[in-house]
């Protein structure tokens, strides 16, 4: 009864030394944890936080060209239902032709009503001020 009573005590012991050495391990992985991997991911959460307000600031950006474009195309679309889509070479040569004094008249007045005004055009350098155009 002893000799069993010994046996069971041992493997008890053993069984003690297993636990203690799963606690310091599981102690050294946490002190691990806390005093090298937070700071590492407090650093990195500080720097993702910087490159999501410059993704949040091409996101702008990336709309207001969209606006940009979008009026533009809507420029062009009423440009070429006011003047048409003849082709340019045409349309010079026909300027260059004299025309009878009443036709120059309803065409200067058309020309009056349709006066070209350029659209505000956005500066990429107002956006991104480092960048700078190198030479080719």
């Amino acid at each position: 009864q002893i000799e069993s009573f010994e046996e069971s005590l041992e493997e008890l012991l053993t069984r003690v030394d297993e636990f203690v050495g799963m606690l310091d391990m599981i102690r050294s992985d946490s002190s691990q944890v806390v005093n090298e991997s937070l700071p590492q991911i407090y650093t990195k959460a500080t720097e993702m936080r910087h490159i999501y307000r410059k993704i949040d600031k091409l996101e702008a950006f990336v709309k207001m060209v969209g606006n940009c474009v979008a009026e533009m195309e809507e420029r062009v679309t009423k440009a070429e239902t006011d003047f048409g889509t003849f082709p340019s070479t045409f349309k010079k040569i026909l300027h260059t032709i004299s025309l009878p004094a009443f036709l120059n008249k309803s065409a200067s007045s058309r020309q009056q009503q349709t006066l070209y005004e350029p659209p505000t055009l956005f500066k990429t350098e107002d956006y991104f001020p480092c960048v700078k155009e190198v030479p080719y």
